[in-house]
């Protein structure tokens, strides 16, 4: 069927198509009706018109845009301090030399290198506990045995050379398995003159009576 609007009606006024079929469809539901034609809703739609339903402009998703890339803050470079390392050379007169001590591959180099190792690395770190880095065996030599070590400390606070072999006089009454005889230990191949000797109170004494004695018998 048509439906006919006065034709004086401004178009911007007439109903759009979709309310048409709205009205049509609320009369044929409405109880009240006086139809005497069976309708049915879902069938009623409008073929043409001049006001077009308004539709809903499709929705255009925005494209994502990429998270803004944070940069990383500069990560200082690790200081690094720099090194002296000293070589020390001290004899063990109560040893005996071994050709096995000049391979370092062998059972007698490494076992005397761990042992020496062990027990002078705390000598120093005690001795010098902010310069102190590390101790390496670099060698052993025939006349009883001659042992070499470098010794590493930071460059700005390193021990003088007495102060060093200071160090290895105090330890020579702790260690175990080899001796360190005082006046053989050099630094860097010179052998300080100023390395303190010390001696106890009881050798002193003993000293001193073996004196009066000799002296009493002449």
């Amino acid at each position: 069927m048509g439906v006919v609007f006065n034709s004086t009606t401004p178009l911007a006024d007439l109903p759009q198509n979709n309310e048409v079929v709205q009205t049509l469809v609320e009369a044929v539901n409405n109880t009240n009706s006086t139809f005497d034609v069976s309708i049915s809703p879902d069938s009623v739609k409008v073929e043409s018109g001049p006001v077009q339903a308004t539709t809903t402009a499709p929705t255009t998703a925005k494209p994502k845009t990429a998270a803004p890339i944070t940069a990383r803050p500069a990560t200082a470079a690790p200081t690094t301090t720099a090194l002296i390392t000293k070589r020390v050379t001290f004899r063990s007169v109560l040893d005996t030399f071994t050709s096995d001590l000049l391979n370092p591959s062998s059972a007698a180099y490494n076992g005397r290198a761990t042992m020496i190792n062990t027990q002078l690395t705390p000598v120093f770190q005690k001795a010098f506990p902010s310069s102190f880095k590390s101790l390496d065996v670099v060698s052993f030599r025939n006349g009883s045995i001659i042992n070499d070590i470098d010794v590493s400390f930071g460059s700005t606070s390193a021990p003088n050379s007495t102060q060093i072999a200071n160090a290895l006089i105090n330890a020579a009454s702790t260690v175990v398995g080899f001796d360190i005889e005082g006046s053989s230990i050099g630094v860097n191949g010179i052998f300080s003159s100023g390395v303190r000797q010390e001696i106890s109170l009881v050798t002193a004494s003993c000293l001193c009576l073996l004196s009066w004695i000799l002296s009493n018998q002449q």
